[in-house]
């Protein structure tokens, strides 16, 4: 019989403690170990990040799996880089000359489609657990955060965070948005940026990427206007 994969990495005393099958598929993975605390995707390309190992599937089936890098220097924790604060305000505002500050987010989804509508942009959604996911962190501050994301976005995005926080509080018509819109999107994991034309129609999905801002952006860009 075969043993489930959590069970192969608790034996890894007496063998590798990456122990599982390349060829897995996608849902195999997910019944044996559960819901990832982090998942990328990438055209055909997922990453799965667990406690114990890093999954990478290619057209849903597995294709290497190893250990996560230990986030320690001289044995003393690293702490991961500060999420960006979450937007107080529920609706999305107009975009302002752009001066080199950060991109203006907002948080109400319908304001951002209407706006998108009213100066045909596309909208920006950008699913993040802002006080606890690494990787969301990472986009935020490698892309999300930058200038150049800030001046491409100021005139052609309708920029909206949707927050999952373990520890911030948030307002409760904000929360239950928020879960709707996970389900609509099928989010599984973050950070997930899913892009909708000005008629509020999904055209890309999109996740952490490797390179600053700039193949980022190039995919938005390939969007057209």
């Amino acid at each position: 019989m075969r043993l489930p994969l959590n069970v192969m990495f608790f034996l890894g005393a007496v063998g590798s403690s990456l122990a599982a099958t390349v060829g897995e598929t996608y849902d195999q993975v997910l019944a044996e170990k559960g819901k990832p605390t982090s998942h990328l995707e990438a055209g055909v390309v997922q990453i799965l990040t667990y406690p114990d190992a890093i999954i990478k599937l290619r057209d849903h089936a597995v294709v290497s799996i190893k250990a996560p890098e230990a986030n320690t220097v001289s044995g003393a924790s690293v702490p991961p880089p500060p999420p960006r604060t979450t937007p107080v305000a529920t609706a999305v505002s107009g975009p302002t000359d752009y001066n080199g500050g950060p991109a203006s987010w907002g948080t109400d989804f319908n304001g951002a489609l209407d706006q998108a509508k009213a100066e045909n942009r596309h909208v920006f959604l950008f699913f993040t657990g802002s006080d606890w996911c690494g990787w969301c962190m990472k986009l935020n501050k490698e892309i999300l955060s930058t200038p150049e994301f800030a001046q491409y976005a100021q005139d052609k995005l309708a920029l909206v965070e949707l927050d999952y926080p373990h520890h911030k509080a948030q307002p409760n018509n904000v929360r239950v948005q928020n879960r709707t819109l996970a389900t609509r999107y099928n989010i599984t994991g973050f950070p997930t940026v899913i892009v909708l034309d000005s008629t509020g129609k999904a055209v890309a999905r999109l996740g952490y990427q490797e390179g600053g801002p700039g193949p980022f952006l190039s995919q938005l860009k390939a969007l057209g206007d």
